[in-house]
């Protein structure tokens, strides 16, 4: 096959011995690599219980060894104990280090291993899982294995395969694998053609991988920052840490394009470790991975790579709790914005027609099919959406407007944003379906954020043969404290409350407040589930948790617009005083144009057509294009959410200018003085 290494699979006996007789880099390689993982790993883990329990023939009973889950293959627990268990013996700093009791254990667990050879239904576990396992194995207990254990566990290792066409995590995966086993065999052709093909893969482009504004795809227009991209991103800078200083180091401009990812992306991504689904796709299923933005265990070997770079310092402390990031980021490659304030963060995942749907495979993400479809998340303390997801209505995900029929999004173009990267608002041209598209729902959707503020417009809302309620989910978080309506003293009871008149909400430090008195329905209840219900590899046991979930109801019979704000609040009463003395003015939430504007003058207008608004102390703004405007301290922020480059004339105050926005839907700022 045409661009495919075949890795060897059998390694000659007599060639073993000189494998050893590594030259210097390739040992260093190897060193550094075992180093690493002395750092990030805990050489204490369950040894005991693991030594009790092996059985006789090398069997663990609590595996199923007959496993067949494409998601989470189990018989990998047998090598992750194997790989645990030589931790604890090559590490001098455990108690367990040399112990000739733990050595019996694994010389009779790997065995089992290397006499089976399991094989997954899975490629990636046969070409990448495994051998990561058994690489690390080996590198552990290289100088000690016999000849033949050698032998076999390099022929494990070998079940690799290096695909020059492969992208992203997967490439970068495969040469990391095939870099160390070039380095143990002592193959230079192999390390060196491994190397190059990262540094091939270290790029900023349209494809697959890094895209010009640092969001990360993979599996087509997916954004995959914290599963694919993870594995680019870690596996990459982990490389770049162990051939510093040698002949084979990366060149500096790979090294910040990879530095870059971290600091203008991933930390953006998410709120110190914690992150939301639209940042990972189907792997939110996944048990634990809402904190897969957690990085501390590498960040000081980044240090390392790059001491004089103090925006890594910075994160370090912030994943550690000390501060957070300020501002606004949208990323129109992958329909992805975020708003961090001091007290919380905002995100938003929506889908365009350049962007694509959630993706289910594996028997992973089995509910999801609403993800990234204009999905709203708030971060406060981390505990609001993480290991929740089995417990959710996966019907009303937050932030959906939908009903009870429908199956998917339609894709549009009119979808983008405008930010200052202080400031900014995000829009999307919204439709959702039935199976049989004969029931529809759409609507213009609005998120503008500025100071402590989300504000949230439904416009120009219509239906077409929906017969149930439509309804938006405001929220639908972790319950973590009371839930308090209208007055400081009406605190609900838990269950399911419908509610006339409702003014604001206040639940864990965030108000929620309708732009006018509207029903809702507001769900405070314990809720039983499980992981396999999202993800048919997940845990069984039963998981039960108390779950918010605030619905304002929408009544389609002569209402056209709706919507709400969204604010940190510390108590129901500043959720009310936020309520009756609002920084925020809507001016127009219609089918041609949404609008609002904050004290200070700040104005943010999505023109869906050509067309005027007043705003301010008698001033206008005119377009001749459909585009986004941001104007905020005399200055005019603007781009084009269907990314055609369109060339706008624009009359603010009297002054008219001609503004090309950019193609790619970012931001293009002018002076309005």
């Amino acid at each position: 096959m045409k661009n495919l290494l075949f890795i060897l699979l059998l390694i000659p006996f007599f060639a073993l011995h000189t494998a050893w007789a590594q030259t210097p880099s390739n040992d260093t390689l190897i060193n550094r690599y075992k180093e690493y993982l002395f750092r990030t790993n805990d050489a204490e883990q369950d040894i005991d219980s693991f030594i009790k329990r092996l059985d006789p023939s090398g069997k663990w009973p609590d595996i199923n060894y007959a496993d067949s889950s494409l998601a989470d293959w189990k018989i990998t627990i047998h090598l992750r104990r194997v790989r645990t268990l030589s931790f604890a013996w090559a590490n001098p700093k455990s108690r367990h280090y040399q112990d000739p009791a733990i050595r019996k254990v694994i010389d009779i667990a790997l065995d089992h291993w290397l006499q089976i050879r399991y094989q997954s239904k899975n490629w990636w576990y046969n070409e990448i899982g495994v051998p990561q396992l058994m690489r690390d194995i080996i590198v552990l207990l290289r100088q000690d294995l016999d000849s033949l254990r050698l032998q076999q566990a390099l022929a494990v290792m070998g079940q690799l395969r290096v695909h020059e066409d492969y992208v992203g995590g997967n490439l970068i995966w495969c040469a990391d694998l095939g870099l160390h086993y070039g380095a143990l065999i002592d193959d230079e052709n192999l390390l060196n053609k491994c190397r190059q093909l990262i540094l091939k893969e270290i790029e900023i482009g349209t494809g697959e991988g890094i895209q010009p504004d640092y969001s990360f795809h993979q599996h087509g227009k997916r954004l995959q920052m914290f599963q694919y991209g993870k594995a680019y991103l870690w596996e990459s800078m982990r490389i770049a840490w162990e051939l510093r200083d040698t002949p084979l180091a990366f060149p500096e401009e790979k090294i910040q394009i990879l530095m870059d990812m971290v600091v203008e992306g991933w930390q953006w991504m998410a709120r110190g470790i914690h992150t939301v689904p639209g940042t990972m796709d189907r792997s939110s299923s996944r048990k634990g991975e809402l904190r897969s933005a957690d990085m501390r265990l590498l960040l000081p070997f980044i240090k390392e790579l790059q001491p004089q770079n103090t925006a890594i310092t910075t994160m370090e402390a912030m994943q550690n709790g000390q501060g957070t990031l300020v501002g606004y980021r949208y990323y129109p490659y992958s329909d992805f914005a975020v708003f961090h304030r001091p007290g919380f963060s905002f995100f938003l995942k929506t889908v365009s027609t350049r962007t694509l749907p959630t993706e289910s495979i594996n028997s992973e993400n089995l509910k999801g099919k609403l993800l990234n479809s204009g999905d709203t998340y708030l971060i406060r303390n981390g505990e609001e959406y993480f290991d929740l997801l089995p417990a959710w209505d996966w019907t009303a995900l937050p932030g959906l407007t939908t009903f009870k029929e429908m199956y998917h999004v339609s894709r549009r173009p009119f979808v983008g944003g405008v930010s200052d990267n202080i400031d900014g608002f995000s829009v999307m041209d919204y439709v959702l379906q039935d199976k049989t598209e004969k029931q529809e729902f759409s609507a213009r959707k609005f998120w503008a954020s500025h100071g402590d503020v989300v504000v949230c417009l439904i416009g120009d809302m219509k239906s077409k043969g929906i017969s149930g309620p439509l309804y938006t989910s405001l929220d639908q978080s972790r319950l973590q404290s009371d839930v308090t309506v209208n007055s400081v003293e009406n605190a609900l009871m838990p269950g399911t409350h419908s509610l006339d008149d409702v003014r604001w909400i206040h639940h864990s430090g965030f108000a929620y407040i309708p732009l006018k008195p509207t029903v809702f329905t507001i769900h405070l209840k314990k809720v039983e589930s499980n992981w396999t219900s999202i993800n048919a590899a997940g845990m069984a046991e039963r998981v039960e948790e108390s779950v918010f979930l605030p619905q304002m109801l929408h009544n389609m019979i002569g209402e056209d617009s709706s919507g709400y704000v969204i604010a940190p609040a510390s108590s129901p009463k500043q959720t009310a005083r936020l309520a009756s003395n609002p920084s925020w003015t809507v001016l127009r939430n219609g089918e041609a144009c949404q609008a609002v504007e904050f004290k200070g003058g700040i104005l943010m207008a999505a023109f869906y057509s050509p067309g005027e608004l007043n705003f301010g102390k008698k001033q206008a703004i005119q377009v001749d294009q459909p585009c986004l405007i941001l104007i905020k301290g005399g200055v005019l922020y603007a781009s084009d959410p269907t990314q055609e480059g369109k060339e706008v004339n624009v009359t603010v105050g009297g002054k008219k200018f001609k503004i090309r926005l950019p193609l790619d839907g970012t931001t293009t700022q002018l002076p309005l003085k």
